[in-house]
């Protein structure tokens, strides 16, 4: 079972997530940032990628057979997933990421990994998504490779907010096309997290941090 405390917390711990005062891609005033390019260590990709390791088995053991990881950041998200799979679930898995340009020469092609040359049921490993503009670009560019059968979606944080459609981005990705979309936490687990007054000063954060994520919650979530 997933510790979702302990996640958010490692989460702090490592600056991939902040808590203060931003603004979103969409022009959204928010009290709180993720920023999966922090996890640049050797140690805490091993412990993000045990995380989700953990996920995977609980939501996709026994659904599939591929982890597929998007250029760029799902790369070592996804290739870090399987050796956490392996090592600690016994769960062997074949992986693969592609090239945002195909390679002329050598092997060739914009695959590297299993290739799909035979049929693989498969889990896309992404970091956040937020109007799952990414998303959709890899369900494109998988439209080319037949044997590679979408089975799911995997994310660290699912932010749940409200899209132009009234719908999160994991809610319309599940309804566009027709897969299993999880995150290891959601913004709840985080406003959970921020309920304990120990949870706060250990993280030591912003006084009123509390209150202005539950009302960016009511404002702009699902």
């Amino acid at each position: 079972m997933i510790k979702k405390d302990e996640f958010v917390h490692f989460l702090v711990e490592t600056g991939a997530l902040k808590f203060g005062a931003f603004v979103t891609k969409s022009g959204r005033h928010t009290p709180y940032f993720i920023n999966t390019g922090e996890f640049r260590t050797g140690k805490a990709l091993a412990r993000l990628s045990e995380f989700y390791a953990q996920a995977f088995v609980e939501h996709f053991s026994g659904k599939a057979t591929n982890l597929f990881g998007p250029a760029y950041k799902g790369i070592p998200l996804c290739a870090a997933t399987a050796i956490a799979l392996a090592e600690k679930h016994n769960l062997d898995l074949s992986f693969t990421y592609n090239r945002k340009e195909a390679k002329d020469h050598g092997e060739g092609g914009n695959l590297v990994g299993d290739t799909y040359k035979e049929a693989k049921d498969v889990v896309i490993i992404e970091d956040v998504i937020t109007a799952g503009t990414s998303v959709n670009e890899t369900m494109q560019t998988m439209k080319n490779f037949p044997n590679a059968k979408i089975k799911g979606l995997l994310i660290s944080v699912d932010r749940r907010e409200r899209l132009e459609n009234g719908k999160s981005a994991l809610e319309t990705v599940q309804e566009t096309y027709g897969i299993e979309a999880h995150s290891i936490i959601n913004i709840d687990d985080i406003i959970s997290f921020l309920e304990s007054e120990d949870n706060r000063k250990k993280i030591g954060a912003p006084e009123d941090i509390l209150e202005r994520v539950r009302a960016y919650r009511k404002e702009w979530g699902v």
